[in-house]
Formats: structure tokens, sequence, C-alpha cells
């Protein structure tokens, strides 16, 4: 029993460091060109800037980043 609850701790410890690293490494990057999608480089829509002035993606990437739980091909 307290080998599965260490391995059920650790695990989800992991897990929220991954989520920390992943909300770190997001706030840290800079837009490569305002108003252009860091990954694909297309237009971001100015209702996502009006809803979040530091967006660096379009919808499309950020779903594709969260899904992979990466930071994205723009990526440094």
């Amino acid at each position: 029993m307290t080998d599965a609850f260490d391995r059920a701790s650790s695990l989800e410890t992991t897990d929220r460091e991954r989520a920390l690293n992943n909300h770190l490494s997001r706030i840290k990057e800079r837009a490569e060109h305002p108003g252009f999608c860091n990954d694909c480089g297309n237009d971001i829509p100015e209702r996502r800037l009006a809803a979040n002035p530091d967006a660096v993606t379009c919808l499309t990437c950020q779903y594709i980043r969260e899904k992979r739980g990466k930071r994205g091909l723009g990526s440094r």
C-alpha cells in the first residue's frame, strides 16, 4: 500500500512540475513579430489579442502546443 501511495505521489509531483515548467516557458516567450503567430506566422486574431495581449500563438497553434505539452515549433 505504501509503495502504491509513494508512486502516485511521485507521479503527481512530476505532473505538477511539468505543468509549472510549461507555464513558465510560455511566460518567458516573447513575440518575434507582434500580432503574428510565433509557430506558423499567420495573423493572431484581434479578438485573441484583445483577450490576451501577450499571446504569441494563434488559437490553432496554441491548441497543438497544449496537446503536445511542448512550447511549439518556434520555441527556442
